[in-house]
């Protein structure tokens, strides 16, 4: 049996289908193939008290290697992260006793960031690693005013707290590399991976007309009219975009996923006349992940823009990552990192320049269906973001570790 594990701890729900979910869920198997028995201890969104974790089945694959807490970053949590700071260090106690050499990775915190520092001095005190994983510097713009406030200190906690005591950094980007960066201390840039090969072998058919797709949540949906200060995704802007392109008498499918047509509309009203009367603009609401891959496999072009701040600089687009892994080019503004990895992913670049942006889709547009296809082919076979492609770089990075602490 091999005497080296890691656990994986912080807000990440592995029943869930969202970006956290799969970057820890594939980092894991990475880390797997790389000979470590791999644990993990995350939270259940649904869930807020622990005799609702309690009744749930196990979760199938994970097993007794899933130590699943209740959601407990609320104002009632805190009475209850003593229970949850217990539970954490009776599961590691249990898993260091079987596996000797162990390290402690945190992607975020479970509950208050005031556990991550208990977490780091068990670490110290057992002789194992503590890494810290970090995929995104968030900002709190969209929340209300007393939530914002708290997030923000428990964040900035949380970041003095990892920047203290991290034997070492993954990160997603060279600009989180940099926040985190201390003499000494080994880092590694790992994106977010994508490990569904099923989707990968598949073969798609030509579509007659050029399909663009946007997938995500572009909004917080409060029923009113949104700020689009602080949103990752400018849904609204492609939409502007795409109204553009349409009223040009251009042919073409536009496919929005991750919101419905009721809940924009309240959310952008401006544009609530043009897209009752578009043909060409179809919102499809929410899908689960493996029907949004498909649909995002089927599409000719992903496409989204970004505004430049501390969380798109910070972060990679997960979109970015699925879209390249199963053959569909992106489309978008360059942002961050994103166009380090994507060599013959591009298809068009937007500026943000409403005229310059319609001339691009106008020739996307005029691409024939079979050059199209061709096209997704050739992307596809890059394996970008495969997890065979990063096992050097990861098992570097952990000796590194290794020799440091």
């Amino acid at each position: 049996m091999s005497q080296q594990a890691v656990v994986y701890v912080g807000e990440f729900d592995l029943r869930n289908e969202n970006v956290q979910a799969h970057l820890v869920k594939n980092n894991g198997k990475l880390l797997k193939q790389l000979g470590y028995e791999v644990f993990y201890v995350g939270t259940n969104r649904n869930c807020t008290r622990f005799d609702e974790v309690k009744n749930l089945k196990e979760l199938p694959n994970y097993g007794k290697r899933y130590l699943e807490l209740p959601h407990t970053l609320t104002t009632s949590g805190l009475f209850h992260v003593k229970e949850v700071e217990d539970r954490i260090f009776s599961f590691l106690d249990n898993v260091k006793i079987q596996y000797p050499e162990l390290i402690i990775i945190t992607y975020q915190a479970p509950t208050y960031a005031s556990v991550l520092k208990r977490i780091a001095l068990w670490c110290r005190h057992n002789n194992s690693a503590y890494i810290v994983n970090c995929a995104d510097l968030p900002v709190f713009d969209s929340q209300t005013f007393l939530r914002r406030i708290v997030m923000n200190l428990n964040w900035n906690y949380m970041h003095r707290i990892n920047k203290k005591y991290a034997d070492g950094v993954i990160s997603v980007s060279r600009y989180i590399e940099n926040f985190y960066k201390r003499e000494g201390r080994p880092s590694v840039i790992i994106p977010p991976l994508f490990d569904e090969p099923e989707l990968i072998e598949d073969t798609v058919e030509a579509n007659e007309v050029p399909v663009f797709l946007y997938a995500g949540t572009p909004f917080v949906i409060t029923g009113q009219e949104v700020n689009t200060k602080g949103m990752k995704d400018r849904l609204d802007k492609i939409v502007d975009l795409m109204i553009s392109v349409e009223s040009a008498g251009i042919e073409f499918c536009f496919q929005i996923v991750g919101i419905t047509l009721e809940d924009y509309s309240t959310c952008v009203p401006r544009h609530r006349e043009d897209l009752n009367k578009s043909k060409c603009i179809i919102f499809y609401g929410r899908k689960g992940h493996k029907e949004t891959l498909e649909m995002l496999q089927n599409a000719d072009f992903m496409i989204n823009y970004r505004d430049s701040n501390l969380m798109t600089e910070a972060g990679m687009s997960t979109k970015v990552v699925e879209s390249i892994s199963v053959g569909t080019p992106v489309v978008m503004n360059e942002i961050g990192d994103t166009f380090l990895y994507l060599k013959d992913g591009v298809s068009g670049l937007l500026t943000g320049q409403s005229d310059e942006d319609v001339k691009t889709i106008k020739k996307l547009c005029e691409i024939s269906a079979d050059e199209r296809k061709k096209n997704k082919e050739k992307i596809r076979e890059n394996g970008t973001f495969s997890i065979e492609r990063y096992k050097n770089q990861m098992s570097e990075f952990l000796i590194a570790v290794k020799e440091k602490s």
